[in-house]
């Protein structure tokens, strides 16, 4: 039988909405939604466990209202539910979020297949899924719009900057889903089977001590990076219509501004 995880994510609706008066993120578990890409990651991984019978496993890091993710996932077939939640684990980085997630994902089994999402909407890092499998020493490929599974081996096509490629990875492996995953047209929905499965699905915690970790190597503290704060860019744009002497002339006066460093590129 395929041992399968999915790494999920709780992430605000709207960003803008969520964003408070010092340029913190605050997650309200009512206006949150399973991160899209990671429900692609669900959906490829519920497809494999039809074709080749096997079980799928969800983590999240979070707090306790991530538990609805959790609760979610259940009603589309997911097996074993896993929240990963501590105040020691506040203030994570990608590395320090990658490291708490491996370490979850090396005490509960091993797995055969590991999908993340391809980026998170309040982070955009896309860093976190080959944190998991260097910290694994499992191969990873990314950017993944189809694969195939063999014996074992997975055979994945990736999309690149200028192209496509097709990448085959030994067992055990990580994949970073595409949004646009093919096959996947849709992400299923419950069904009547699944929501009344869902509510006989423990949801099992995993805190800090449960993992066997030290204060100094999660959270703010185990962290390189630290965000300051974060804000939504001015998209706003103007358009002046000039003649080609004007335009010029605009056009050398900004470059000027750019120069002087008093000018926006």
């Amino acid at each position: 039988m395929m041992r399968m995880a999915v790494c999920m994510k709780q992430v605000p609706g709207d960003i803008g909405k969520s964003l408070s008066a010092d340029g913190r993120i605050c997650r309200n578990a009512s206006s949150s939604i399973i991160n899209p890409a990671d429900v692609f990651s669900l959906e490829t991984a519920l497809t494999l466990k039809e074709q080749h019978t096997g079980q799928v496993d969800i983590f999240t890091m979070g707090t306790v209202a991530a538990r609805s993710l959790l609760k979610e996932s259940a009603t589309l077939g997911a097996d074993g539910l896993f929240l990963i939640s501590d105040q020691d684990f506040a203030g994570a980085d990608t590395y320090a979020t990658a490291f708490v997630l491996a370490a979850a994902l090396k005490k509960t089994a091993a797995y055969d297949l590991i999908f993340c999402g391809r980026r998170t909407l309040d982070g955009e890092t896309g860093q976190v899924s080959i944190q998991i499998a260097e910290m694994l020493g499992i191969p990873v490929v990314t950017n993944v719009v189809q694969l195939e599974l063999q014996e074992e081996t997975v055979i994945c096509r990736r999309l690149l900057e200028d192209g496509e490629e097709v990448v085959e990875a030994k067992l055990p492996a990580l994949i970073s889903v595409m949004e646009g995953m093919e096959g996947i047209d849709h992400p299923r929905l419950p069904s009547v089977f699944g929501l009344r499965n869902a509510s006989k699905r423990p949801v099992i915690l995993l805190d800090r001590e449960t993992l066997g970790l030290e204060k100094e190597e999660v959270g703010s503290k185990g962290s390189y990076t630290e965000v300051k704060r974060s804000y939504l860019p001015d998209w706003q744009r103007k358009c002046e219509f000039c003649d080609m002497e004007r335009g010029t002339e605009l056009v050398r006066q900004k470059l000027q501004q750019i120069q002087k460093g008093g000018g926006q590129k």
